[in-house]
């Protein structure tokens, strides 16, 4: 017998898997995270289906969806006896928990197969992310690490990850940095707007704790935008640090993040330097471009540094009062310094913050 169950209920369940119905484009564009995409109609099917249906009514859609999904019926029943070997809850959803999710649940749990259908679908698992990151600061509080380009911020995040400290990388999640560089150094794809909201669900909710580092960022970040509330917390409501490093160390964390760990070429960079003209002028960007060319890489990150990001950031830095400022010229002590910030935030021990 099948069940129905709620999105609440779903997201608790042990040992268990979703798998999406839709077609690979809708699976693509968003999706329940670590679900597997079983399309019921693959996305040219479902364009003929929907084409069906406004033309010539539901019936003859529903008639021309049955003779597309007829041999795939096999194929289906092997994945999905497959999975139920290996999970205990099998979740399926569709777009809305309409007709996909309701045929093949119907269907193999009269096979044997024990399967729950999830309750309108993705459409209410989207709702449910929304309503969360609305009130996120209910339950969760931002520690935000502020800084100038290339003091290492991302590093800090990273190093605290791997102490099982909870720290959210939004650079990360949006695979851009949010200049005209932003994307070099990212090999992924940057994520849809729904997905990167996904993201930044799944990684709140299964925080090890209500404080979570994070990094200052404007609202949007490359491809993407902060959804208001989330961008709130790390303005308003967020306990600050500004983190301070000498120009030469900003330098080479430069030239680490755009060309030693990047994967594109030096003709990328110099697309990316040809965006900043108008900004910086004929003289400069043309100076630019010639140490490109001798491949001296950190006269550009120093160059970029003192004429264009500092210069460009320097209000945003500014405009807080911080709690706390630290030199991460020595890393491992001022990691030690964060570490103790998170312990005593968790105690209760340090005073509430104010911006300025």
């Amino acid at each position: 017998m099948s069940n129905i169950i709620e999105i609440e209920n779903a997201l608790g369940l042990e040992n268990s898997i979703f798998i999406d119905v839709r077609s690979e484009s809708e699976y693509e564009e968003d999706r329940i995270l670590n679900s597997v995409n079983i399309p019921i109609l693959n996305n040219e099917q479902r364009k003929i289906v929907g084409t069906l249906y406004k033309q010539e009514g539901k019936e003859k859609a529903i008639e021309k969806g049955l003779e597309l999904i007829a041999d795939k019926l096999k194929d289906i029943y092997i994945k999905l006896k497959k999975l139920s070997s290996e999970y205990d809850n099998l979740i399926v959803y569709c777009a809305r928990g309409g007709m996909r999710s309701s045929l093949l649940v119907n269907f193999y749990s009269g096979l044997g197969i024990n399967m729950h259908k999830l309750d309108g679908g993705y459409k209410k698992y989207r709702n449910y992310v929304i309503d969360f990151l609305e009130h996120a600061d209910e339950d969760y509080e931002f520690i935000v690490l502020h800084g100038l380009t290339g003091v290492g911020k991302t590093d800090a995040l990273k190093y605290l990850t791997s102490k099982n400290i909870s720290s959210l990388d939004l650079e990360g999640l949006a695979q851009n940095c949010g200049s005209v560089f932003g994307y070099l150094g990212f090999e992924k794809e940057p994520p849809s707007q729904k997905m990167f909201e996904t993201l930044l669900f799944d990684y709140i909710i299964n925080s090890n704790s209500k404080y979570i580092f994070t990094e200052s960022e404007s609202r949007r970040i490359g491809y993407v935008m902060l959804p208001e509330n989330i961008y709130n917390m790390t303005i308003e409501k967020g306990y600050h640090i500004l983190i301070e490093d000498t120009t030469k160390n900003r330098i080479q964390r430069l030239v680490n993040q755009y060309v030693n760990l990047s994967s594109k070429d030096d003709e990328k960079i110099s697309e990316s330097i040809e965006k900043l003209r108008k900004r910086l002028g004929n003289k400069k960007t043309d100076y630019l471009n010639e140490n490109l060319h001798l491949k001296q890489y950190d006269k550009i990150a120093e160059e970029l540094i003192i004429n264009y990001y500092d210069p460009l950031y320097k209000y945003s830095i500014d405009k807080f009062e911080y709690d706390n400022i630290i030199s991460v010229d020595e890393f491992e002590k001022a990691m030690d310094n964060l570490i103790n910030i998170h312990r005593q935030l968790h105690e209760g021990s340090l005073n509430k913050w104010v911006l300025k």
